[in-house]
């Protein structure tokens, strides 16, 4: 197959030749017609004239006027040309301008002499020639044999195929030139297209602002695009990975501890008190199986179900969901400040699952005594912040601190009943209802959450 450079070639070249060509054979043409339209000019002024006429109509055999006027007239006769003037007696020449050869018998001359009229000349006849006759077997006869048009023709030619040869040269190293630049662009596309199919999404350098630099822009952005679905699909396959091994790990040690406590039961004759305190820890792994499958499918509800819209009043809903905690936080000894108002258009049990889950996990990771504050303001949005002065979260935790099953504190997320899914339901419930949910922390220090609702949830209706 051909490639694109020579095909461009090729074409340049045949246009080139296709188009010298033209105006080669359009100059011959003209050339040539020129040449004939000359002869009949000449003609015209030599042959219909006053004198000429009066020599005709007073002609009584005697040559001598006609020949005096043929040779006055030469030098329009050979203006351009050369051409030889015959008279005739009978078809036998008895006077001509030239010396030696023999008269062709053309077909003007043979109709003339036969009592007919010279016709009009065209580029087939055999030569340039016109014949009268005078009466009594008397005929002029004039002839150009060409040999100018010739010779001006072969000049013609010989300068049309050096100007043939130059013009394919130029256009040759024209086309080369363009071909190249042009086909420069058309094989980054394709070394680009090689390699996105390699699965490398690299940059084509575009220096064209044509056609083909829109289309290797265009190609640029597609694989931009790719590229980040790509990485996308990367993302979530990795977040599939870790999720099944998550849930495995998460299901497994539960599982594990039932299945050892079990089977101690089961093979070892152990005493009533024994077997209480197994059977509560069996309980207890159940349980915490339980909840975990019990999140996963809340999370997977929260995907597929759209979000309610009714007026929530934010602060009555904090202090609320901070009685249900109260038992825990209680036990340790916090102090739970509830502050602000607010109230905004949005899904009531979608806002209540998040401030539980934050409030939830100040209440575990708050030192014995510490304070848990929760306030709604109201500035250009609505915001909920809930601060507690615990252990805060290490810089390394904070991009994954809403990832599934991730848990910043490792040594005690088990012992604190954890399973790492809190805070990823709090951010994808903060999704379905279009607003914000950011922390900022200080290892040892704080941590504090913040749940900022959008413009249109912040409209009382």
């Amino acid at each position: 197959m051909k490639k694109i450079s020579t095909k461009l070639n090729l074409a340049m070249l045949l246009i080139t030749a296709a188009v010298l060509t033209f105006v080669g054979a359009a100059l011959i043409v003209n050339l040539t017609l020129g040449y004939y339209r000359n002869f009949e000019r000449t003609v015209t002024l030599v042959f219909e004239n006053e004198r000429f006429f009066d020599i005709c109509r007073d002609f009584d055999g005697d040559i001598s006027p006609l020949l005096t006027y043929l040779e006055d007239s030469d030098s329009v006769l050979n203006q351009n040309s050369q051409r030889d003037y015959y008279i005739l007696k009978d078809g036998n020449v008895i006077k001509s301008s030239r010396t030696g050869g023999i008269l062709k018998m053309t077909s003007n001359l043979k109709q003339v002499l036969d009592g007919g009229f010279s016709t009009d000349r065209d580029l087939t006849s055999d030569a340039l020639d016109f014949a009268f006759s005078l009466g009594d077997g008397y005929t002029v006869y004039v002839v150009d044999t060409r040999r100018e048009l010739f010779s001006q023709l072969r000049d013609v030619s010989l300068l049309f195929l050096q100007a043939l040869l130059f013009g394919v040269a130029l256009a040759a190293a024209l086309s080369f030139f363009i071909s190249k630049r042009l086909t420069a662009s058309i094989k980054k596309l394709e070394k680009g297209a090689r390699d996105m199919s390699r699965g490398q999404f690299k940059q084509i350098d575009v220096k064209t602002r044509d056609e083909i630099g829109s289309l290797c822009t265009v190609f640029n952005e597609m694989g931009k695009q790719i590229q980040n679905d790509f990485d996308e699909f990367e993302r979530a396959e990795q977040a599939q990975r870790e999720f099944v091994a998550n849930v495995s790990h998460e299901l497994k040690t539960p599982l594990t501890v039932i299945k050892s406590y079990s089977q101690t039961l089961r093979t070892l004759n152990v005493d009533r008190e024994t077997q209480c305190r197994f059977l509560a820890t069996v309980d207890s792994e159940a349980d915490r199986m339980a909840g975990i499958v019990g999140q996963l499918l809340y999370l997977s509800k929260l995907e597929q179900q759209p979000a309610a819209h009714e007026q929530v009043d934010l602060f009555k809903l904090c202090g609320d969901v901070a009685d249900t905690l109260k038992i825990e936080s209680d036990k340790k000894g916090l102090t739970v400040y509830i502050t602000g108002s607010g109230s905004v258009l949005s899904d009531r049990e979608l806002i209540k699952t998040i401030i539980y889950n934050l409030l939830s996990n100040a209440v575990k990771y708050s030192r014995p005594g510490g304070e848990i504050s929760v306030r709604v303001c109201k500035d250009e949005q609505t915001c909920i912040h809930v601060r507690d002065n615990g252990q805060g979260i290490a810089p390394e935790d904070m991009e994954h601190i809403f990832e599934r099953f991730y848990r910043a504190d490792k040594s005690r997320g088990r012992d604190t009943g954890g399973t790492g899914l809190g805070l990823a339901i709090a951010k994808e419930s903060a999704r379905i209802i279009g607003a914000e949910l950011t922390v900022k922390s200080e290892l040892g220090k704080f941590s504090e959450f913040t749940l900022k609702f959008n413009a249109e949830n912040t409209q009382n209706k």
